[in-house]
């Protein structure tokens, strides 16, 4: 596995820890997803990046179902955030299906881009969360 792999799986790691230790209900159920699909999105890929990954297409398209119900339900506003960018992650699948061309590094490059917004809109909300819950204490 490449550097840039092992540099997202600590601030994965990093993030969605601090989420469930000091965030609230939505913050654990965030990085609860975002872990669960970070796990399976290696295992979902056939690794040549030659076209849409359709494994990896299909845990980005359930995990943004996942941020926009939380986005619904929460009052928060870091999963409408989150949601956003992880759509953003979506589109980049859509691109490398009309775009065949598309240098595989690219692709994957983009797509793990997405990756970081995500993950700093859930670290921002239990911040806040955090922040609040000690102010109301």
């Amino acid at each position: 596995m490449n550097p840039a792999f092992w540099v997202f799986l600590v601030c994965m790691l990093g993030v969605c820890s601090y989420a469930v230790l000091r965030g609230g209900r939505d913050e654990r159920i965030g990085a609860i997803a975002l872990a669960v699909a970070a796990v399976i999105s290696p295992l979902a890929m056939s690794q040549n990046w030659g076209g849409p990954e359709v494994g990896v297409v299909i845990v980005d398209i359930a995990l943004l179902a996942a941020l926009v119900a939380l986005a619904m339900k929460s009052r928060a506003f870091w999963p409408i955030w989150a949601a956003g960018f992880q759509a953003c992650a979506v589109s980049v699948h859509f691109v490398a299906a009309k775009m065949p061309t598309m240098l595989p590094i690219v692709y994957a490059d983009a797509l793990a881009l997405w990756a970081y917004p995500v993950l700093t809109a859930l670290a921002i909300g239990t911040l806040l969360e955090a922040r609040g819950s000690h102010e109301r204490s």
